[in-house]
């Protein structure tokens, strides 16, 4: 009998959504071990029991923010505090986006908590329209991110019919 096979990571245009697999494995291991050394996966923390591996709620969910953007997302409006971080005005979070600082595009990275802020959708645009501005020079293309040439949007080895619409 064979091992089930760990689902991918989920990519939506570019953007990693979640990375179920290193949830599945690396994750589970963190988890187990800090379990076991009965100290909180994500600070460290002598933990009072060995029922969950987090000494708070905090922990938890800025340890699963490594591997889920929703909870990346909720964890970066906690700590900014519902304020955006270019105007500095407090939102509700129906109004509020979490932003990359240096763009994916760029080089940065995409589940890195040094990498997110929070942003009003105002400043949002206004930096998105700032980046799309700058000459694709100055910009990391597709190309360089994928290693490979990239052809009419598409990577050559996908070819013509490897997005299911």
């Amino acid at each position: 009998m064979s091992a089930p096979s760990l689902p991918p990571p989920l990519v939506v245009r570019g953007r990693l959504l979640r990375d179920s697999r290193a949830w599945f494995t690396e994750g589970a291991q963190l988890r187990r071990a800090a379990r076991h050394a009965r100290r909180c996966v994500e600070c460290r923390r002598v933990l009072p029991d060995r029922r969950t591996p987090y000494c708070s709620r905090r922990c938890q969910w800025s340890f699963r923010g490594r591997f889920f953007w929703d909870a990346a997302r909720s964890f970066v409006l906690f700590r900014d505090r519902y304020t955006c971080q270019i105007c500095r005005r407090r939102y509700r979070a129906r109004s509020l986006e979490v932003d990359h600082i240096v763009e994916v595009a760029r080089g940065g990275a995409s589940l890195d908590y040094l990498n997110l802020q929070t942003v009003c959708r105002r400043c949002h645009r206004a930096k998105t329209r700032a980046f799309l501005r700058t000459s694709r020079e100055e910009r990391t293309g597709w190309t360089a991110l994928l290693g490979t040439e990239v052809e009419n949007g598409t990577r050559s080895e996908w070819g013509a019919g490897w997005f299911p619409a």
